[in-house]
């Protein structure tokens, strides 16, 4: 009996020897294998000092004249927000939920490791619940979503330098700007405004508790797809501050049937308002800041900018404008309108619509990508240009038949809108009644090349065919640069490029864009004293032409009426002492129009569209432009200017011509045909 259990007990020490013969073998592996991953991990350690320069992508935002946020545009939508304006009530509820020890540990929580080592022996996988939160900002600023021990262990190791180079708050700031909550919200900023539609600094204990518990998988805790989950999460936060005695059970027994309100911000479902205004702000925003600013930093560095859109006013008149077409569609057959309303001697675009609606199947932007024939409202340029050139307002000259013979051979003879030649008349009759024969007749007198360097100079972008029947809107034009080139003659003959951005900061408050328009005298390109003529040329065109239907009580109004050829095209142009406005209505399909003129539907929008902009726009109070206008124009830029384009552009036979067809209108009658060889376009043919 002893012997057998001498045997035993012999059997039972080699066991055990030999069990901690092989636990120490199994423990010098193991902790070979980890001491070889430790340092192979510690070669891929990154210098976490450099994300102090490592600059985050963040949303940019766009505000209205009126301080409307119009436009929100991101990669990652986020707002970065300073430890000091994150609320207690979110880094209380982020600490009791993801690292209770956060200001206890050094980047890792031994407590909670050894609690995962055991979940690994047990579950056998390797769990996520023992990172604490630097070791999750580790995650999110240097590794990847991959689950494996090396990766654990990398990040305890940067964990461990973040520690060392950055404070408790800092550490807290950059999670909670750069974890993702879900719904594309990154960071505590963009969260409280997709759940709650507030700031992160008005989110209280029970909101700040469902965001906060949404962390470890957010699209499996979506309030807006899971409501109950959601809400045991936010449940569990809240117990864990009950717990932490962050709370009292007072106000916890409160929290917990807190009503919770989810809302989006306004942005969050559109992310642009004004589209037919914003989109073109965005499309062409690197342009419109003088290339110093591109799209991609627009969408990733936070930027801040503030455009001159005025949002009630724009809004005014797309109801307007839709209200309208609606009325007149069955009895004009028209479909499509576009309005462009630009501030004098400013230069701010504070309205402009590019369509009836626009919509995701239609955002063709008429404003500025509707290039149409202009109609009669191009005459403006060639009166400009006959003004300069030697003609004036009561220069006398003959309405009557002229026919004109281009390159081709073949005969151009323009007609008047109503078929009829009234003889002798003065150029402000021809203008205000808009006799086709005379702009024509004045074209080839000055030389279409000049009308058309005139109109370059005023605003007009597009190219302009060298023909006589240009002088009648054959050329086409988009309503914007019209606009911009009518509002040179508003501005007394200061051209003012167009502003739409007035200014932007970036995500530090610094300046980095701003609108400085001012005075130039290279910018005079129509003598002062020719633009108050062609104000009083534009004015008769509304007092007694054919614009009278856009005549406000009590305000100068300044128009030209335009249609042109087979009624595809109605235009009107103008300007009153504080707004320039043009209207382009047609179809996009370049259906007829039934019945409409310049002076009829266009007119009425023109004077509708003023009557707003007096209603909701307060005009700008900088008048630096206007009044250096008003100073200078005693220095004679006009006859400077006439003495060097004469000297420097109008050919001796020009020349010769310009004050034979004076001399000979002056003395004939519309009894004679006369032939002028000239290059034009024969077969287009536009009226009023």
């Amino acid at each position: 009996m002893i012997n057998f259990f001498s045997f035993i007990y012999k059997v039972v020490i080699n066991i055990i020897k030999f069990l901690f013969l092989l636990f120490s073998l199994i423990l010098f592996f193991g902790i070979s294998f980890i001491v070889g991953i430790i340092m192979e991990a510690k070669k891929d350690i990154p210098d976490v000092s450099l994300i102090r320069n490592k600059v985050p992508i963040e949303t940019s935002e766009i505000f209205s004249s009126d301080g409307v946020r119009v436009a929100k545009l991101f990669v990652e939508n986020r707002y970065w927000v300073s430890v000091k304006d994150i609320p207690v009530t979110v880094k209380n509820c982020l600490v009791a939920s993801e690292d209770e020890r956060f200001y206890q540990h050094k980047g890792v929580d031994i407590i909670a490791v050894i609690r995962g080592i055991i979940s690994i022996l047990v579950n056998k996988e390797v769990t996520q619940g023992s990172s604490t939160i630097t070791q999750q900002l580790a995650r999110i600023l240097f590794l990847s979503p991959e689950v494996s021990i090396k990766r654990k262990i990398k990040e305890a190791l940067i964990a461990n330098e973040l520690e060392k180079y950055f404070s408790k708050d800092e550490i807290m700031e950059l999670y909670l700007n750069l974890v993702y909550f879900g719904q594309g919200a990154y960071g505590i900023e963009a969260a409280a405004r997709t759940y709650f539609a507030k700031s992160s600094k008005d989110l209280n204990y029970p909101e700040a508790a469902l965001i906060i518990g949404l962390l470890p998988a957010p699209s499996v805790y979506d309030p807006y797809v899971n409501f109950k989950l959601a809400k045991e999460r936010q449940l569990y936060v809240l117990k864990k501050l009950l717990e932490l005695k962050y709370i009292s059970k007072q106000q916890y027994e409160e929290y917990i049937n807190y009503p919770i309100n989810l809302k989006k911000e306004k942005l969050e479902e559109n992310n642009i308002n004004y589209p037919y205004y914003t989109n073109f702000v965005i499309q062409n925003f690197q342009k419109l800041t003088n290339n110093r600013i591109n799209y991609e930093d627009l969408k990733t560095q936070g930027l801040r900018v503030y455009i001159a859109l005025d949002t009630k006013l724009q809004q005014a008149i797309e109801d307007m404008l839709r209200k309208e077409i609606d009325k007149n569609r069955d009895l004009y057959n028209v479909n499509q309108a576009a309005i462009v309303l630009i501030e004098n001697y400013t230069g701010k675009v504070i309205a402009a619509v590019g369509g009836y609606q626009y919509r995701v199947n239609d955002q063709f932007n008429r404003f500025y990508q509707a290039y149409r024939q202009p109609g009669s409202t191009f005459k403006i340029f060639v009166y400009t240009a006959a003004l300069i050139y030697g003609f004036d307002i009561n220069s006398v000259v003959v309405d009557k038949v002229y026919t004109y013979v281009g390159l081709d051979g073949k005969p151009y003879s323009p007609v008047n809108w109503d078929n009829k030649y009234w003889g002798v008349i003065t150029l402000a009759d021809a203008f205000a009644f808009s006799r086709n024969t005379i702009a024509v007749y004045l074209a080839n007198a000055v030389g279409i090349d000049k009308v058309i360097n005139i109109a370059h100079k005023m605003g007009i972008k597009s190219k302009l065919e060298p023909y006589l029947s240009t002088a009648l809107g054959a050329s086409v034009v988009s309503p914007l640069e019209m606009a911009v080139a009518v509002s040179t003659i508003a501005n007394d003959g200061q051209y003012i490029e167009p502003v739409f951005i007035e200014k932007v900061i970036d995500r530090y408050g610094a300046i980095i864009f701003v609108d400085s328009r001012d005075y130039k005298l290279e910018n005079q390109v129509i003598p002062y004293e020719i633009a108050q003529k062609m104000k009083y040329l534009m004015k008769q065109v509304v007092e007694r032409g054919t614009g009278t239907n856009a005549k406000i009580p009590g305000k100068n109004i300044y128009g030209k009426t335009g249609t042109t050829n087979d009624h595809r095209d109605a235009w009107f142009a103008g300007f009153s002492d504080d707004f320039t406005c043009v209207v382009w209505v047609g179809n996009d399909d370049y259906s007829k129009l039934n019945g409409v003129y310049g002076a009829t539907l266009p007119a009425s929008l023109f004077k509708n569209t003023l009557l707003l902009a007096y209603k909701y726009h307060q005009t700008s109070k900088d008048n630096k432009i206007k009044n250096k206008i008003i100073k200078q124009k005693s220095a004679n830029l006009g006859n400077n200017y006439l003495n060097q384009n004469k000297s420097n552009s109008i050919e001796k036979n020009n020349d010769t011509t310009l004050k034979s067809n004076i001399t000979t209108t002056r003395a004939t009658t519309a009894t004679t045909s006369d032939t002028v060889d000239y290059n034009t376009f024969p077969w287009e043919n536009t009226t009023e």
